[in-house]
């Protein structure tokens, strides 16, 4: 009896040594899996809207600290098959949309700058229909972007440019998102959540224009307006905007609709 509980006493420790040791490379092995060069961008009819890896794990999320990733270069295979939404995916160096009111399976290939902050959203419905993920690794310092926007057949692609009054040295703060609707509605939002305060420094406006006889414009009380989409232009346009502590407004180029907010020191 006393060898069988020898026995037993150097095959239980080994045991369980195995299992962990088998459990930890699972875990490994799984969080090697998730992350692939190839990432599905899906959004339905029902509100669903998702970007996932090629094993489905999320890349993005509404979570208060968002997924991060490794930066580099991604294939994204894109099932926008709803007539009310669209797949928006911007951030440092990355601006690529689907159009509301049509369906499209486009293949974009991105590249995420490291240290970044990324977003993909319905721009009809950018308060619940998002997510957000950031890159790891050190920033670098620049986050200008081009658009390509497919928002319709008469949309143009816009590139990102700075106010006069910005350094494209100080880091950007985040990522503003407005539309303008074909009646001349308008929304602000800053990670989902309408815009009413802010603090102040550079942040990246990108505007979802659907109004072919409005512009929209973003203007500090007394200064001279800012230019975030033309009068003519439908489509998707992202520019870098140094907002001063004050009293700002987004709206129409005509003034005629506008949304405002405060930003602080």
């Amino acid at each position: 009896m006393s060898s069988i509980a020898s026995i037993r006493a150097r095959t239980i420790p080994a045991l369980l040594t195995f299992v962990v040791l088998v459990a930890l490379n699972l875990g490994v092995a799984s969080s090697r899996a998730a992350v692939s060069p190839t990432m599905h961008a899906v959004v339905h009819e029902d509100n669903t809207i998702t970007l996932t890896f090629d094993d489905g794990t999320p890349v993005g999320s509404q979570a208060r600290t968002p997924p991060v990733i490794p930066p580099g270069t991604y294939t994204v295979r894109v099932v926008d098959d709803a007539e009310e939404h669209n797949f928006h995916l911007f951030g440092p160096g990355v601006d690529q949309a689907t159009s509301t009111g049509g369906m499209s399976s486009p293949t974009w290939t991105v590249t995420f700058q490291p240290g970044g902050e990324y977003r993909f959203q319905c721009d009809t419905h950018l308060d619940f229909m998002f997510g957000i993920f950031d890159t790891s690794g050190a920033g670098s310092g620049s986050s200008s972007s081009s658009s390509s926007s497919s928002s319709g057949s008469s949309s143009s692609s816009g590139s990102s440019s700075s106010s006069s009054g910005g350094s494209h040295a100080a880091a950007l703060r985040g990522t503003l998102a407005g539309t303008l609707s074909a009646t001349g509605k308008l929304s602000l939002a800053l990670d989902g959540k309408p815009v009413s305060r802010l603090k102040a420094g550079r942040y990246k406006i990108t505007v979802l224009d659907r109004a072919p006889a409005q512009g929209a414009v973003v203007r500090e009380s007394g200064h001279a307006a800012i230019t975030l989409s033309g009068v003519a232009f439908v489509g998707s346009h992202s520019v870098t905007v140094a907002l001063a502590a004050g009293q700002w407004a987004f709206s129409t180029s005509a003034g005629k609709s506008k949304t405002s907010f405060t930003v602080v020191a």
